[in-house]
């Protein structure tokens, strides 16, 4: 059996070439893309607040197994969407190399920190499935917690860190955590605070609790009408009130 290590094996062309992504940097949002691989069903979608945005996600295929990313560069301006873009850019070069998930993360630190302006930084949740032993490794990087849907005890959990965001500190050393055990129809949702932050007419939030019924409501759907799903009823909530930051959704369900 491979390691979850040679996930991150597959060269960044590739990555790139599969997805072809639109450059938020250039002020093009991100559709949401659907993508379905080793045991995993997964969809992602970035909605900017303006032109440009600093919210960045990501799908891999990669092996036996799916990774996925999700970040927030701090500020919603050309500078923010190109710090974004750069980040981008060093994931997908890490990925070229074989390396443990805490490696990868720490050395896309130091590069980035080298760039970052005073007051700037990125928060990133890393994840792989595998898909053989339906195991997840992950890191997240002052990210927030992303939830975690257990369809054999129709509960959530939270799947946090320890760590702070990109940026910050050249020397932070990020920690990978990790759990087995994902039964089919198992969820994972990872978004930025713009999903949860979001408020309506009178200025009350989403929130994490109408977020988990929302994903519930709808557990038995494919990945992308999750994601759908959950925009959707952000929009509901949100009314007439603008759109105040970009939000930013991943969901990978286990099939």
């Amino acid at each position: 059996m491979r390691s979850p290590l040679d996930l991150f094996t597959q060269s960044a062309a590739a990555m790139a070439a599969r997805l072809r992504r639109p450059d938020p940097a250039k002020g093009l949002p991100w559709p949401q893309e659907a993508l379905r691989v080793g045991g995993f069903d997964c969809a992602g979608t970035s909605l900017f607040r303006h032109a440009k945005g600093g919210d960045y996600h990501d799908i891999f295929t990669a092996g036996g197994g799916v990774a996925v990313a999700v970040g927030d560069v701090a500020g919603h301006d050309s500078q923010a969407a190109r710090l974004m873009a750069q980040a981008r850019d060093l994931l997908r070069a890490r990925t070229a190399e074989p390396g443990r998930l805490a490696e990868m993360v720490s050395a896309v630190n130091r590069d980035l920190t080298a760039v970052m302006k005073a007051g700037r930084f990125m928060t990133l949740f890393l994840a792989v499935l595998v898909a053989e032993s339906r195991r997840l490794h992950w890191v997240n990087a002052g990210q927030g917690a992303a939830i975690a849907y257990d369809p054999e005890r129709d509960g959530f959990r939270e799947v946090g860190g320890p760590d702070i965001p990109l940026g910050i500190d050249p020397d932070w050393r990020y920690s990978e955590l990790e759990h087995t055990g994902w039964p089919t129809g198992a969820l994972l949702a990872i978004g930025t605070d713009g999903v949860w932050e979001t408020r309506d007419e009178g200025g009350n939030m989403y929130g994490g609790a109408r977020l988990c019924r929302t994903i519930r409501a709808c557990r038995d759907r494919p990945a992308a009408e999750i994601v759908g799903a959950v925009t959707a009823d952000l929009a509901a909530f949100r009314g007439t009130r603008p759109q105040e930051d970009d939000v930013t959704l991943v969901v990978v369900k286990a099939v």
